[in-house]
C-alpha cells in the first residue's frame, strides 16, 4: 500500500461495473488522487483445454476501446480528475493483489443476492495489499453516517481510524458499533467507548457516536448498513463470530458500500 498511491477500480465490462466505477471516481476526487481503471484479461480455462481444443482468443482491441470509453466518461463527469486505463493479464485475484501494492484503495464490485459466497471482490478483501471497497451494483447508498464495527482487537482500532478519515472526507458523522450476543462476557463494549472517545478527541470537528447492540455482529452490521453511507470492517475474524471472516459475510448483504481493512497493510 502507498498512502500517496491512486485509487484502483476493477471493472469487467458488466452493468455492475458502472456503480463500482462511479463510487471509485468519487473516492479518488475526495482523496485528490488519480483513478486507475483496471480490466484483467484472465487466461482461458475450461474442459475443452483438456481435449486439445484451442480456446477462443480474447478480443483485446475491443476491450481497450471499452476501457478508453469508460475512462473518457469518468473524466468528463469529473473535470480535473486524472483517469488512466490499464489492461492487466493473468488470473484475476492474484493479478489485482499484486497491482494493489502501489494503491491506497482498491474498489471492486460484489454480488447483491444476499448469499455469503466467494466472489472476486470478497477474495480481494482479505488478500489485497491495501484497503478494499466492495460496492454492490444497483444500490445507491443513502446520505447516512459512516459506521465502523469494532470488537476490541488491534485491527478494529485501525479500521476505526480509517473510518474516521472517511467520515471527514464525506462530511458525515461516524458511528462506532459494537455487538455482542446477550449473556456473553464482553469486554469489547468498554473498548468501543474508548475508541469513540479517542476519535472524538483526535478529530474535534467530527461527530462521533457509539452504538452498543445485543446480538450477532453480522446481522447488526447489516442492519446498520441500511441507513449508512459507508460500512467499515476489519478483515480479521471477530471474536464473536466463531472464527468466520466478517467482511465476507457482511458485504453481500450490506445495503451500502463496505470498506474492508486489513491491519497488515496499514
Amino acid at each position: 500500500m502507498r498512502i500517496d498511491g491512486p485509487v484502483v477500480v476493477a471493472v469487467d465490462g458488466t452493468d455492475r461495473s458502472t456503480a463500482t466505477l462511479r463510487w471509485a471516481a468519487g473516492a479518488a476526487v475526495r482523496r485528490e488522487t488519480r483513478l486507475v481503471v483496471a480490466h484483467v484479461v484472465s487466461p482461458p480455462v475450461g474442459p475443452w483445454m483438456w481435449a486439445g481444443v484451442p480456446a477462443v482468443p480474447v478480443d483485446e482491441e475491443s476491450l481497450l476501446r471499452e476501457l478508453r470509453a469508460a475512462c473518457t466518461a469518468v473524466a468528463e463527469a469529473h473535470p480535473g480528475l486524472r483517469v488512466e486505463g490499464v489492461l492487466l493479464h493473468g488470473p484475476t485475484v492474484p493479478t489485482l493483489t499484486r497491482f494493489s501494492a502501489d494503491a491506497q484503495l482498491l474498489v471492486a464490485g460484489t454480488r447483491h443476492d444476499g448469499a455469503a459466497v466467494l466472489t472476486i471482490g470478497t477474495a480481494l478483501s482479505w488478500r489485497a495489499r491495501c484497503p478494499v471497497a466492495l460496492v454492490r451494483g444497483g444500490v445507491r447508498a443513502p446520505e447516512g453516517p459512516v459506521v465502523v464495527g469494532v470488537d476490541g482487537t488491534p485491527g478494529s482500532w485501525l479500521a476505526a481510524g480509517l473510518a474516521a478519515r472517511e467520515a471527514r472526507r464525506l462530511g458525515r458523522a461516524l458511528h462506532v458499533l459494537h455487538a455482542c450476543r446477550p449473556g456473553e462476557d464482553d469486554e469489547g463494549r468498554s473498548i468501543a467507548l474508548d475508541v469513540a472517545a479517542a476519535l472524538a478527541q483526535t478529530y474535534p470537528d467530527l461527530e462521533v457516536r457509539t452504538l452498543l447492540a445485543d446480538g450477532d455482529p453480522v446481522p447488526c452490521l447489516v442492519a446498520a448498513s441500511r441507513t449508512a453511507g459507508l460500512l467499515v470492517v476489519g478483515a480479521h475474524r471477530w471474536r464473536r463470530t466463531r472464527g468466520r471472516l466478517v467482511g465476507r459475510r457482511v458485504a453481500p448483504r450490506a445495503a451500502c458500500p463496505v470498506l474492508v481493512v486489513r491491519d497488515e497493510v496499514l
